[in-house]
């Protein structure tokens, strides 16, 4: 996972703390902090999902389609997922077909967060001692959430690098094959136990490393994992 270099007790200057609220609630509090980032932002609004779904306290994710309905026209959105947080349904509802926004798969500690053109930021971190809520327009702790999303954001997977084997029989066989790459088994035992030639297996990968655009096996698991393309794991007795 991806560590969080963000404070761990509440910011004081300049910095508006509140308890949890919830996103029903009347009065100002968080779901009121959000929607005004995100319909004040004039040029980007980077939002973090990664809190378990269900997670007690978690705010950011049952507000999302009102918060991007929110955002301006011309604004650029992304979004960072966790394989446990993202919402296929949810997305598509909100514009996830290309002229929405745009949504990629991370590995991050538990946090919401939504910030805009690197002024202002809201986030939920889930620390030991419970859910922490603070909207901050402090340069340091929004430049820290910045700095944390575009660093991960380059190194992520887009959702439509996830590439489409067309039937449920390949994407199958695409899953065992990146199992046996995870394992690092070599072809001629990964082909044997595929029940497939080796010059059929070595094409099955080629085809793969193709379509990830991995520029090595290693990578290509890489990218499988981060897009939850690969098998789960055996379990042994």
């Amino acid at each position: 996972m991806t560590a969080l270099p963000l404070p761990a007790a509440p910011i004081s200057i300049g910095t508006r703390l509140r308890p949890p609220a919830s996103p029903l609630s009347r009065g100002p509090g968080p779901a009121e902090d959000a929607g005004a980032i995100v319909g004040e932002a004039g040029q980007h609004v980077s939002i973090i999902l990664a809190l378990p779904q269900g997670a007690q306290r978690e705010v950011l994710r049952s507000l999302l389609p009102g918060l991007l309905a929110q955002a301006k026209p011309d604004v650029r959105v992304r979004i960072l997922c966790t394989r446990h947080t993202y919402d296929r349904r949810l997305l598509h509802t909100v514009g996830g077909d290309g002229g929405g926004p745009e949504v990629r798969l991370a590995r991050l500690d538990p946090i919401e967060a939504v910030m805009a053109d690197g002024r202002t930021a809201l986030a939920n971190l889930r620390a030991e001692a419970g859910s922490q809520i603070f909207t901050t327009h402090e340069v340091l702790p929004v430049q820290a959430l910045h700095t944390l999303f575009n660093s991960i954001w380059k190194k992520s997977a887009p959702l439509s690098a996830r590439p489409d084997f067309s039937d449920r029989r390949r994407t199958r066989l695409v899953a065992e094959i990146l199992g046996m790459l995870r394992v690092g088994a070599t072809d001629e035992v990964a082909a044997r136990a595929l029940s497939i030639s080796v010059r059929t297996y070595r094409r099955h990968v080629a085809d793969i490393m193709e379509r990830l655009d991995a520029r090595s096996r290693f990578e290509a698991g890489l990218l499988a994992a981060e897009l939850d393309m690969l098998p789960p794991p055996v379990e042994r007795d």
